[in-house]
């Protein structure tokens, strides 16, 4: 019995020495990517070129093609139809 105990105290730690060896440190390294991508830097980057974009957008003449405005009129239609009807 003592022997029994023993051997699966040593494969689970087998197991979890495997476990953070391949998988976990996939996932650890998924992790960081994600973590590195929301610092207050890279947020601030895309706030700035977001607002700058916006701003290049409203100096064009006409910023939707046709083909683009009149998808989104349909849907803001549809979408205020079914809102007038929710009731």
């Amino acid at each position: 019995m003592r022997e029994f105990v023993y051997k699966m105290i040593i494969f689970f730690i087998f197991i979890f020495f495997l476990y953070h060896s391949t998988i976990g440190y996939t996932i650890y390294k998924f992790q960081n990517k994600i973590y590195s991508s929301l610092d207050k830097k890279a947020v601030g980057d895309f706030k700035d070129k977001l607002r700058n974009e916006i701003k290049d957008s409203l100096k064009k003449d006409k910023i939707l093609k046709d083909e683009d405005a009149l998808l989104l009129r349909n849907l803001i239609d549809k979408l205020s139809f079914e809102i007038k009807s929710a009731k």
